[in-house]
């Protein structure tokens, strides 16, 4: 049977930076691309130079609020979890070989399988000003992550009874485990930004400190006794708050915008609570983006790589964590524009380096007079990934 970290370390590839940041739906929409294409308006969390890339006709905008979530379980655990519970039930209540032949099939479906959901909201104030363009942000986003450690014991005892070689025992507990593990980070930050000229071309600059708080919870129980709701219960709870950054370049070349945007400067490892001896670390440590877009009254095209590679969960034995792949996203989005009123928006997103899935993203949004904007983001992927996002924002 697979041992539970490796099962953990599996759903925390699966759990990794392109989940924990921000939603926006505009951007969740175009494939996740923002750090050249970002509206002043949503550019905080994604490049906070871009706060300083307004109209002349700008003069304040609010986004109330952001909300999105993604999530996979392609094979139905949580489904067979609860499937077990009423195997286990109707083997305790007529304990015999083909109670006990159902129960073992139901552990068998779960072993080594991962299913995890992020959830996102964020609310943004940006006030364009030609010395200081200011951006507020209130940011917090989760992931929880769910596995399955069947215990060898379990499926060894149910197979002797179903030979018939050991007798059943209706008040046996199942050794067999369901874990989860969960991180809400929440940042608080103030992005700071000012055009510059290079060359005769506007250049961006934009810096974000930032209050960010962390909570990490590490849940295990009996698989028959797993409830999601406990997962935040106290007792598998630990925090840890401090000091952060991102930071932000982009330059206009004509109808080009190059971006770099590097989020989180501040490197930090958040242990979770210790549970039955096992202890992971989330890990925030800085992501480097390069970005280009090409915009027109009527199209935007955007396209952005990570620079680097990264991974949000480790294990104290680093050795257990093997299948553990760092991961680093390529992104690719385009946004057609009907007279400022309309839009339409396409996009993908691919972990060149390790095993997230893949994401197809399309969405539209609505603008009257320019004021009111309401977008919408859908993104379905390999391993039975989907997502939704809806932001609304305005400006004056």
């Amino acid at each position: 049977m697979k041992k539970s970290v490796i099962a953990l370390s599996v759903l925390a590839s699966i759990s990794n930076a392109t989940w924990a940041n921000s939603f926006d739906a505009r951007k969740d929409a175009m494939g996740g691309v923002g750090v050249a294409s970002a509206h002043y308006s949503a550019a905080t969390p994604v490049n906070p130079a871009l706060v300083a890339k307004y109209n002349e006709s700008d003069d304040f905008s609010f986004v109330l609020p952001s909300i999105g979530a993604q999530g996979t379980d392609k094979d139905k655990l949580i489904d067979n979890i609860d499937n077990i519970k009423d195997a286990y039930d109707a083997f305790r209540i007529g304990a015999n070989s083909a109670t006990a032949n159902k129960l073992a099939s139901e552990l068998a479906a779960v072993d080594g399988k991962l299913a995890m959901v992020n959830v996102g909201v964020n609310v943004q104030v940006a006030v364009p000003n030609k010395l200081v363009s200011l951006g507020f942000m209130a940011n917090g986003y989760a992931s929880a992550m769910v596995g399955a450690d069947v215990a060898q014991s379990d499926l060894d005892y149910l197979q002797d009874v179903i030979d018939g070689t050991s007798a059943a025992d209706p008040s046996r507990s199942l050794d067999s485990q369901a874990l989860g593990v969960v991180a809400l980070v929440q940042d608080y930050g103030v992005a700071l930004a000012h055009q510059f000229e290079l060359m005769d071309m506007p250049l961006y600059v934009g810096v974000t400190p930032k209050v960010q708080k962390v909570e990490t919870y590490n849940y295990s129980a009996t698989i028959t006794d797993y409830d999601d709701s406990d997962l935040r219960d106290d007792q598998y709870r630990s925090s840890d708050s401090g000091f952060n950054a991102d930071l932000g370049l982009a330059l206009d070349a004509g109808n080009m915008t190059y971006g770099l945007a590097v989020r989180n400067l501040v490197s930090r490892d958040v242990d979770t609570a210790t549970v039955n001896g096992v202890t992971y670390t989330y890990q925030i440590s800085p992501v480097a983006t390069l970005a280009a877009a090409y915009r027109t009254d009527w199209l935007t095209a955007a396209i952005e790589l990570d620079v680097n590679k990264s991974k949000a969960w480790l294990g104290k034995d680093e050795s257990m964590f093997a299948a553990v792949e760092e991961s680093q996203f390529a992104a690719v989005g385009v946004e057609f524009n009907a007279f400022d009123w309309a839009q339409i928006r396409a996009g993908f997103r691919s972990d060149i380096a390790g095993e997230q899935p893949d994401l197809f993203t399309a969405g539209f949004g609505l603008s009257p007079w320019s004021v009111f904007h309401l977008d919408l983001a859908g993104q379905v992927g390999s391993d039975k990934a989907v997502g939704a996002a809806l932001t609304m924002s305005y400006t004056f």
